[in-house]
């Protein structure tokens, strides 16, 4: 259970860093922080600007390949880029598309248009030779509750015919919950592919924004499939994306959790703009993460 105890956003609110005016040393010690995580980046804003902070800094990446990626550049765009990653040494996971698909929807329209659009994205994936494969799980009780079978009955097959496509480019396949209430239906899903490399990957702002499940209450009840995080901040009323430690979010629960477990975890950070890769970066070391890391 969530209890009273010392969080980043408690005693560390007012810091929030002018990037401006942050030295050149001060970037370089937090990118060999940065080392240690992936940085959320959507292949459709990797600009030359971009390019060359990840040049100069070799961020790691989590590479999102959504449906606008999809439809404006070509295969050979996703290549280029991950020969450019590939040559500086960059490791990488890759997030699929996730607006509005549901391949465990009932309507059989719904669900052939959501496996073609991932289908897509997967054609792309191994140039990234990526650790993880991120799937948002996409069920809501409001939407999915009273035809649960049904649904279940959809993405479970669904599931594991993209898990094995994951073991194919030598990466496993997570799961990120957004919108559920709470674990029951990830649990239910996970549960079903034990042993089939499918495993869960913990959105702590999805979950301080939209959960009705406490976060401690959460990491008990999905601990054993747990093997990514995302990390962003708000203050629980909607999906801020902010650096760690401007919010709500428990990360004193996150790194106990992190220091009780038998795998070192993927951890991504998901800052949306190139000033909050460094003030997440700043928050990220003191939150007690790293500590919890660095026992692997």
């Amino acid at each position: 259970m969530d209890g009273p105890g010392r969080t980043v956003h408690e005693s560390e609110r007012a810091r929030v860093i002018n990037t401006a005016e942050m030295s050149e040393s001060r970037k370089m010690e937090l990118a060999s922080l940065a080392s240690m995580v992936f940085i959320c980046m959507p292949v459709r804003r990797i600009d030359a600007d971009v390019l060359d902070l990840i040049g100069r800094y070799r961020f790691n990446l989590e590479i999102g390949i959504d449906h606008y990626a999809l439809d404006r550049f070509p295969p050979a765009h996703f290549a280029d880029l991950a020969e450019t990653f590939n040559r500086l040494g960059i490791a990488m996971t890759v997030h699929a598309p996730f607006h509005e698909l549901f391949p465990g929807a009932p309507d059989r329209l719904v669900r052939g248009a959501a496996i073609a659009r991932l289908d897509a994205a997967f054609d792309l994936m191994a140039v990234f030779t990526p650790c993880s494969v991120v799937m948002h799980l996409n069920h809501e009780n409001r939407r999915f509750g009273f035809v649960a079978d049904e649904w279940f009955a959809h993405i479970v097959p669904a599931l594991e015919r993209y898990a094995g496509r994951c073991r194919d480019m030598g990466a496993v396949l997570v799961l990120e919950n957004v919108y559920e209430e709470g674990p029951r239906a990830m649990v239910r899903v996970l549960e079903a592919l034990v042993g089939r490399d499918v495993f869960h990957c913990v959105d702590v702002g999805h979950q301080n924004a939209f959960s009705e499940t406490k976060l401690g209450d959460w990491l008990a009840a999905t601990g054993p499939y747990i093997r990514q995080f995302h990390l962003h901040d708000n203050d629980g009323t909607g999906d801020a994306h902010g650096p760690i430690g401007t919010g709500t979010v428990r990360f004193d629960l996150v790194a106990d959790f992190i220091r009780r477990m038998d795998v070192r975890p993927l951890i991504t950070l998901e800052p949306h703009t190139v000033e909050d890769i460094w003030r997440t970066l700043d928050g990220l070391e003191r939150s007690g993460i790293v500590e919890a890391l660095l026992r692997f």
